[in-house]
């Protein structure tokens, strides 16, 4: 029994039983029961032979002597779920076990660590000295001489406990239970008042005999005891359980050990929160779950303001790979980051975002009040608002405007796990459980095709006419050429066939992709060399591709790409003529191709150069302009080597420009073309955004010497 920290062992097996099993079962405490025996105690056997071999080694004998009993004023140095380490001074550490710690006069918290904090100075006493450990405590010198006493002899030898009573009555003496402790209750109640142990002890006799009092047992077992006296006992046990519960429950029922299990696993809280937040509410699990919501938002308003500047990048594609995200989800430590807590966090706050559809930003304050503006010109026009008063229109707009931003923002939205929580709640809770600021920095979200003007194909019958025009313009082509071939017989006896085996043709077509008959025919015109032959289909293939570009392409696939470490990612949006040829495995390899090839050019801010930003192109230009090294140059062409600099620059900031990272003799932009020559469609890389884990975010600068000095108290 721990009657400080209000916590009980009790067991359902009676003397009788454990003595039958042999000793199993038995406490296994060390002390004495009852009946002056000492049970056996082998798992304090086995903790005491580990530790001898974890203790082994010589002690530093540069450090000063320690002895027993000897008293310090030190400095808390850290908190543990067990107890705390105390410095001591001249490199001196100590370990003190919560169990060693006393509470200032007038504290009644349970958790000691509500009440010491690091850098407290407290007066502790030194239990034992072991090699490399130094076990302290607050208690006085009378106090840890009582517990070793208590704990070498015995209950028996420091509390007087009844004769015939049991194990239960014994603890309660150990620690220091008795009938005085319980006046007040006996004061409230005279009629029932009764020392506890005695009524534990006599229901203890009704449920079997005791050995050491056989009299009384028959006694009570065969009815001899006056019903008067029987009683008693009986409502005074009552009225002891009722005084032991009422502080612990605010007046309520007891808190049952399934009760606090039950609230820690839908909550997450620690143990002792819950137990408190019963205690506070009754046993209601619906409001301690509610008291446990508020303290934890409340923590995680403190939380808010500190720095988080590490935390992870990720994506989701929606199957079918037609809608996808990239998030940015920032915390203040890397050890959080890798959790598993957080990464599920993060894992569900990408699928909140690609659910909701009109989300565009994390927060309301983050929706343009050019957007609202606009909003509330719109609805200040509407018929509804022209019907109301004057006086009220304005409200009415407002409130329409806070309902259209909140449409807007991610934190607003219900959680789509759980819809009686919003986001903004879902991550206070994850900062009250994790104990660490949590913030959506930013998202992208893309829906393949979105913004595309799609062809018009109203009018059938005109698009079966031109069809049937340029099948008809085609087959004249080839007329044409056969014709050609005829008129010119004597250049093909000049040049003699050239034999072409089927294996250049397999090995031409598996380096091109390209159909076998076109293989064949490279190879002829090139005297079967295949590196011409090669160059030869590059060139057919490219100005195919040349004659695609200009067709829509609406289909395709959002890809992503996060690198290891999750600090990286990206996602890209590629387009297709057709749903057919995006399902395919050479345009998804494509996409996939893409996103890695972005990740790998920290440079790259858009797709092409058409789409560098006029006016950061006349910046640099500026900028080009001032620099010395032109000055020496003639003023005739210092504009054209300007000119040559910019589209540098504009070449590294786009994509089509670089270097595919698979064939660094090829561009992106030629790669592309070549798929398109393979596949037979327009492919076109639409769209991307990458994200940089803490990028633009204020990093606090630390001194970490200051920091170890604060923290050693100016002794390192």
């Amino acid at each position: 029994m721990d009657v400080e920290n209000n916590r009980w062992l009790a067991t359902m097996v009676l003397d009788e039983e454990q003595a039958a099993a042999g000793g199993r079962g038995r406490y296994r405490g060390g002390d004495e029961d009852a009946t002056g025996e000492r049970g056996p105690a082998p798992r304090q056997a086995r903790f005491n032979k580990q530790n001898k071999k974890r203790e082994g080694g010589a002690e530093d004998p540069s450090l000063p002597p320690v002895s027993v009993n000897q008293t310090f004023s030190g400095t808390v140095e850290s908190l543990t779920p067990y107890g705390a380490f105390i410095n001591l001074g001249n490199g001196r550490k100590g370990l003190m076990h919560m169990s060693q710690m006393k509470l200032p006069e007038g504290k009644e918290e349970v958790d000691f660590a509500s009440v010491f904090k690091a850098g407290d100075t407290i007066d502790v006493r030194v239990m034992a000295v072991k090699p490399r450990k130094i076990d302290l405590t607050m208690k006085s010198e009378a106090e840890v001489k009582a517990e070793i006493q208590l704990n070498k002899v015995g209950v028996s030898a420091v509390a007087d406990i009844p004769e015939g009573a049991g194990a239960m009555a014994a603890l309660m003496a150990r620690a220091g239970v008795n009938k005085e402790m319980f006046a007040g209750a006996a004061a409230a109640a005279p009629k029932k008042a009764a020392a506890p142990a005695p009524a534990a002890e006599e229901e203890l006799k009704e449920e079997s005999l005791n050995e050491k009092a056989p009299a009384a047992n028959k006694a009570i077992a065969t009815g001899a005891v006056d019903k008067e006296e029987e009683t008693k006992p009986k409502e005074a046990a009552v009225a002891a359980k009722k005084e032991e519960t009422a502080p612990a429950t605010g007046g309520g029922g007891a808190i049952s050990a399934q009760l606090v299990k039950q609230l820690r696993e839908e909550s997450g809280a620690g143990m002792m929160d819950c137990k408190k937040a019963l205690a506070e509410n009754d046993g209601d699990l619906d409001k301690a779950r509610e008291f446990l919501r508020k303290k934890g938002l409340a923590s995680a308003d403190k939380k808010a303001g500190r720095v988080a500047a590490e935390g992870a990048i990720w994506s989701y594609i929606h199957a079918g790979s037609r809608l996808g995200v990239l998030v940015e989800v920032n915390c203040e430590t890397d050890f959080v980051a890798r959790g598993d807590v957080f990464k599920e966090l993060v894992n569900d706050i990408s699928m909140q975002i690609a659910a909701c559809s009109e989300v565009s930003v994390v927060s309301v304050d983050e929706v343009s009040s050019e957007e609202l503006d606009r909003e509330r010109a719109i609805e200040l026009q509407k018929e509804d608002i022209l019907t109301k008063p004057e006086a009220i229109r304005g409200k009415i707009v407002e409130g329409r405007i806070e309902k259209i931003a909140k449409a807007r923002a991610l934190l607003e939205q219900p959680y789509v796990k759980d819809t009686s929580k919003t986001v903004e709640q879902l991550v206070k809770e994850a900062v009250a459980s994790i104990g660490e600021n949590i913030q959506i920095r930013r998202f992208a979200k893309f829906n393949l095709g979105e913004g595309i003007e799609l062809e018009d194909k109203g009018d059938f019958a005109a698009e079966v006419e031109a069809q049937t025009a340029s099948m008809q313009a085609k087959a004249a082509e080839k007329k044409e050429e056969e014709m050609k071939e005829e008129e010119a017989p004597a250049a093909a006896e000049k040049k003699p066939a050239v034999a072409v085996s089927a294996a250049i043709v397999k090995e031409l077509r598996e380096k091109t992709g390209a159909g076998m008959m076109d293989c064949k025919k490279a190879l002829a015109e090139n005297d079967g060399d295949v590196e011409k032959a090669t160059e030869f289909l590059r060139k057919k293939g490219l100005a195919s591709a040349d004659k695609k570009a200009g067709r829509v392409a609406a289909e395709g696939a959002v890809g992503a790409y996060i690198h290891a470490g999750n600090r990286l990612g990206v996602v890209v949006e590629v387009n297709c003529e057709t749903d057919f040829v995006a399902r395919g495995d050479v345009f998804r390899e494509l996409v996939n191709d893409m996103a890695m090839q972005i990740a790998a050019c920290p440079e790259v801010k858009y797709v092409s150069t058409s789409d560098v930003p006029a006016e950061m192109l006349e910046r640099e230009r500026a900028i080009e302009m001032q620099k010395e090294d032109l000055a020496s140059k003639p003023e005739a062409i210092r504009g054209k080597i300007v000119d040559g600099r910019i589209e540098k620059i504009a070449k590294e900031m786009s994509l089509l420009e670089q270097q595919f990272i698979k064939d660094t003799s090829k561009t992106v932009a030629e790669h592309i073309k070549e798929q398109i020559a393979t596949i037979g469609e327009n492919i076109q890389v639409r769209r991307f955004n990458k994200f940089v884990l803490g990028e633009g975010v204020e990093k606090k600068e630390v001194d970490f010497a200051a920091e170890v000095a604060a923290q050693t108290g100016g002794m390192v």
